[in-house]
């Protein structure tokens, strides 16, 4: 079943929603809305931390609903890469049963990440695997900090909305972009404050999928020269498991600012030039209100619109 057109996002600065609606054409943004956070609203900590004001937060979402022509009842939700991380592992056949197949992937992720996977909301989606690998199956695995998670969900309940899909933005925005076309992979690049995610996929899915946080006030040159050795790495990868795969499309979104020294990043890392997202790479879109918002903030719920749904 396609996802609910209402898709709300949230990071530590903004919670933002687009009313994104299905039509012959592409889609229409029929309403969009946007509200500041108070300052440093969540606790720190390496994938996000609990809100330090639920009760704030809970008014702030209950006053934001109020002001969507005629309500929100169902919903998508987009977080940032930050705190909705994922990573790949190989796998038997699974257990049926959500407590055994809970155990199982816990177990996959204690051995994969550095964090207190106790603490950690897990879930997992087969994706196809890739050359030689050891088992018959390949999962790609989300966890996030199961605190936060329910105090978001608890929030927007109060508001009479329920959260269905969580995604991150990273693989929101690949499910917007089109896909790289006759079997080319696609490099997509998600820069944020504080890091930066890199993709490649290939048909629309993720083969290789890589955050990378800043760590402490790196100089500028210092940065510079950790991204490209990373990138170079990255692909690597690439030219290891898939000999001979053509990389078509990089694309990248950033803060504008950013854009220019990403973009000469990015062409040096990965050999191939690279363009901004906009509305080429993504369905058609139309306005309803007061224009666009900047691609930044919207190709990513865009993308959370455009997924279907169990």
């Amino acid at each position: 079943m396609p996802a609910p057109p209402h898709v709300f996002s949230l990071d530590g600065e903004q919670l933002r929603y687009g009313q994104l609606t299905r039509d012959r054409h592409g889609f229409r943004l029929r309403v969009w809305r946007e509200v500041a956070l108070p300052r440093d609203p969540f606790q720190h900590g390496p994938l996000g931390g609990p809100l330090r004001d639920p009760a704030a937060f809970r008014e702030l979402v209950a006053g934001l609903v109020r002001s969507i022509p005629g309500g929100v009842r169902e919903a998508s939700l987009v977080l940032p890469d930050t705190w909705l991380r994922v990573t790949f592992t190989e796998s038997g056949d699974l257990p049926k049963e959500t407590a055994a197949l809970d155990e199982v992937l816990r177990w996959k992720l204690r051995r994969l990440v550095p964090f207190r996977v106790d603490e950690l909301r897990v879930d997992a989606a087969e994706v196809t695997p890739v050359p030689n690998q050891e088992e018959p199956r390949r999962l790609l695995l989300g966890f996030a900090v199961e605190q936060l998670l329910a105090q978001i969900e608890e929030a927007f309940a109060a508001a009479g909305v329920r959260i269905g899909k969580i995604s991150n933005a990273s693989l929101s925005l690949l499910s917007a972009v089109q896909p790289a076309a006759n079997g080319a992979f696609s490099a997509l690049v998600l820069v944020a404050d504080e890091g930066y995610t890199l993709i490649f996929a290939r048909g629309g899915e993720p083969v290789l999928h890589r955050y990378k946080g800043f760590t402490g006030n790196l100089p500028d040159a210092a940065r510079a020269g950790f991204v490209g050795r990373d990138l170079k790495l990255t692909r690597n990868f690439l030219d290891e498991h898939f000999p001979g795969a053509t990389l078509g499309s990089v694309l990248l979104l950033s803060p504008p600012e950013l854009e220019p020294a990403w973009l000469d990043r990015l062409e040096e890392g990965l050999g191939r030039p690279a363009a901004p997202v906009d509305g080429r790479h993504l369905p058609p879109l139309r306005a309803e209100e007061s224009g666009v918002p900047p691609w930044r903030s919207l190709a990513p719920m865009l993308g959370a619109a455009r997924q279907e749904v169990a």
